[in-house]
């Protein structure tokens, strides 16, 4: 598909505006899914489907085995299909980022507090329950581990590791699909060649015991390896890079999933997410991007694009990187989902400036352009909702406390472009 052909069947979504109603108590049941009528959202288009063409139910454990090439098993007698990872990203649709949560760190006084040490509350079920309603099917569940590790194992507390189980199961009782990572740090995954050796045994430690945790989960639960893995010289953060660090970040990346697939079972064909350099997906990045050899991997990026208008509070509030959009898109396609590996968008957004319209026309954009190219999308709601003249990253559109979205028209542009 050219860049052309995506642009001009991007169609426009219309947004109901307004505020969700708070959600009723959760029950043992995944809330009803509620979304815009037909008649707020533009025609479907067609998107390439990328899935397994079977006519066989799909298997439902992950360790079913197959019996040749062709991805056939059997369970209980009867033959099935094993899920390919096109399979699962085509049921995450929309995504939501549960931001500056779990991934919070910085706590002195006590370290299993940072989950609200950075301004959120305690996440809850009925916070999941209300992202559910609204139409999410996903959920990034963003984790910084540094503060909760001891000793030369890097042991990770038992209690931190029960809450990120815990919170993931909100989701999984849903039938969402969550996504699991290693997010912020203090620096060890730094990818350059004197770092490598360190990097490596810290990965290797961490993920051998969060992949044991989650080893009996099925396929709705997908592992992240790293989150925009970058290098910080004087605290300040090269996000463009070069050869010396890409080539470090492949080989960590390679580190990451081979501990995640020794720990073996349901982890041997798990859909692992492996990043490029600071999860960016610019040519140069790209370029010096080796996935491993593995049909159960995705390439795991960000776009906060244009950056201009979506990520600098000072720049533009009108909308106008219709052009850069569509090349992003075309780009992630061309080079990855039509070449069998599928793409995962696992933070996007706009920051508020006061300018909801604008911020609509983005978001339909946006969600319709990954959709187009077979890319599902994860808005990134750091929980931040209340715009000032001096405020930044207020990319909060679901207000936990109330369980109530605050901008419910960009919900109505991202859901009826995903349709």
């Amino acid at each position: 598909m050219t860049a052309s052909a995506l642009a001009m069947m991007l169609g426009a979504c219309g947004g109901s505006g307004g505020t969700a109603a708070a959600a009723s108590t959760s029950t043992s049941a995944p809330p009803p899914v509620v979304t815009p009528s037909s008649g707020t959202c533009s025609n479907a288009v067609t998107v390439p489907p990328y899935q397994t063409k079977t006519s066989l139910p799909f298997c439902a454990s992950l360790s079913t085995a197959a019996a040749g090439s062709d991805g056939v098993g059997a369970e209980n007698g009867k033959a099935c299909q094993q899920r390919s990872g096109f399979d699962i990203v085509a049921e995450m649709g929309a995504g939501w980022n549960l931001g500056n949560t779990l991934d919070a760190s910085g706590n002195t006084a006590s370290s299993l507090a940072d989950e609200t040490f950075w301004g959120n509350p305690v996440t809850t079920k009925a916070n999941i329950d209300a992202l559910k309603k609204a139409g999410f099917s996903s959920l990034r569940l963003p984790v910084s581990w540094d503060d909760h590790i001891s000793g030369e194992g890097k042991v990770i507390d038992r209690v931190w590791l029960d809450r990120v189980e815990e919170v993931a199961n909100y989701a999984l009782a849903n039938d969402m699909l969550v996504i699991v990572n290693i997010h912020h740090n203090k620096g060890w995954e730094m990818p350059t060649l004197a770092n490598e050796a360190v990097a490596k045994e810290v990965l290797t430690k961490l993920w051998t015991q969060i992949a044991a945790r989650f080893k009996p989960y099925e396929y709705r639960l997908i592992f992240e390896v790293m989150n925009e893995p970058r290098v910080t010289v004087d605290g300040v953060d090269d996000w463009g890079g070069k050869a010396e660090y890409y080539d470090v970040l492949n080989r960590l990346n390679a580190t990451a999933l081979a501990t995640i697939r020794a720990s073996g079972g349901n982890n041997a064909r798990r859909l692992v997410m492996l990043p490029t350099y600071a999860a960016a997906p610019g040519e140069q990045q790209l370029n010096g991007l080796l996935l491993p050899n593995d049909k159960m991997v995705a390439l795991s990026t960000h776009a906060y694009s244009p950056y201009d208008f979506a990520l600098n509070q000072k720049g533009s509030a009108v909308f106008t990187g219709q052009a850069e959009l569509d090349a992003l898109f075309q780009r992630l396609n061309t080079r990855y989902v039509q070449k069998g590996t599928p793409v995962i968008m696992g933070e996007w957004a706009s920051t508020d400036k006061n300018n909801a319209a604008e911020r609509v026309k983005h978001a339909q954009y946006f969600a319709r352009g990954a959709r187009l190219a077979g890319i599902p999308t994860l808005w990134w709601d750091n929980g931040n909702l209340n715009w000032s003249a001096t405020s930044t990253d207020v990319m909060g559109i679901f207000d936990r406390r109330t369980n109530s979205f605050t901008h419910q028209d960009i919900v109505d542009a991202i859901m009826c472009s995903v349709k």
